[in-house]
């Protein structure tokens, strides 16, 4: 590989139909950092290799015709030099010597008219060391893992805002813009309308804001909200209710217990001495496993009512049904691949 000024030609893929591996020339020229896979569908990825913007990797072929992934060398990683990456994440050329073509994207999102300002959500918070365990390569757990983000250790993260009943999502979002919605793709959807100070809260209360979670829960659930402020009250509001959450005792409970197992029924009870008695029985709690260990991996938030600015939590919550406790026992996992 080289390093290069970032200018190429770019090979229009005009290929035959094919049903299987199709071998290339030329160069891969990655655009951003994105995983390089040994295997691209269990997704393993053996030293967490990632590309590097503006580097030519010698290119082997693609997965199939109009196929997702390339096959590129990467020199130095280990098991095997072989890797998969997502179409998406760069450009193909003949020649890493001269100009690049920016990918084209359907920017267009109709808006649904008539649509009521959902009522019906499921706030969804995340720890964002145990999700870091599983996905150590994404640009925000290698953040977080090298010691950057050290605010998450301190507090829930956002993982999204859901319009209910399930399945309410993708409201007025075009199809070619639905098949984007992939992680390896996210970079690629329309950008949320919110301002500078929406975005530079959501950075920090949104680790996955460098991966562009906020594009994907936007177009997924965000188009389903019907807020007249539209992205930016979304997420202000987001934030606003994710803000009530670490500032209370359920925030302590996750803190102080760092490295320790906390039970389900602990959880609920810090909600019930937050915000109300009751209120804990309208949270899900979800974990994960790693290696043997369970983890507290998230906890979702039953909610109906309109929410505002000034919106009481513990109201919000006692007004939705209550819900089964769901993992019952985890750690609290700190930060770093255990």
């Amino acid at each position: 590989m080289r390093r290069i000024v970032f200018a190429c030609v770019v090979l229009g893929l005009t290929l035959t139909p094919a049903a299987a591996f199709k071998k290339l020339e030329g160069y891969f020229i990655a655009e951003q950092a994105c995983e390089a896979y040994q295997s691209k569908n269990r997704q393993t990825n053996p030293g967490n290799v990632l590309t590097s913007p503006r580097i030519a990797y010698d290119i082997k072929g693609i997965n199939k015709q109009g196929g997702d992934y390339f096959q590129i060398q990467v020199d130095d990683a280990p098991v095997t030099q072989l890797r998969w990456v997502s179409t998406s994440c760069g450009v193909h050329v003949m020649d890493a010597g001269t100009v690049t073509v920016d990918p084209v994207v359907d920017t267009g999102i109709t808006p649904v008219t008539g649509g009521q300002e959902s009522t019906d959500n499921l706030l969804t918070l995340s720890w964002q060391p145990a999700f870091c365990e599983i996905r150590p390569g994404k640009q925000e757990c290698q953040d977080l893992n090298s010691g950057n983000l050290p605010h998450t250790t301190r507090q829930l993260s956002i993982h999204g805002l859901w319009p209910q009943p399930k399945g309410n999502d993708y409201c007025g979002v075009s199809a070619s813009v639905r098949n984007l919605d992939k992680p390896g793709n996210w970079h690629l959807l329309p950008a949320p309308e919110i301002d500078t100070e929406t975005a530079d809260a959501l950075a920090a209360s949104m680790p996955g804001f460098a991966s562009f979670l906020h594009y994907h829960e936007w177009i997924k659930h965000g188009t389903c909200y019907f807020g007249d402020g539209g992205a930016d009250e979304y997420y202000d509001d987001t934030l606003y209710l994710t803000g009530l959450v670490n500032d209370s005792a359920v925030g302590d409970l996750f803190f102080n217990n760092v490295g320790r197992q906390v039970s389900g029924a602990q959880i609920r009870a810090a909600f019930d001495d937050a915000f109300g008695v009751g209120t804990g029985a309208r949270v899900l709690i979800k974990c994960t496993n790693d290696g043997g260990r369970t983890l507290i991996n998230e906890i979702w938030l039953s909610l109906k009512g309109q929410i505002t600015p000034t919106s009481d939590l513990g109201e919000l919550m006692l007004a939705a049904n209550e819900t089964g406790m769901g993992c019952t026992d985890g750690l609290i996992d700190p930060t770093g691949l255990q």
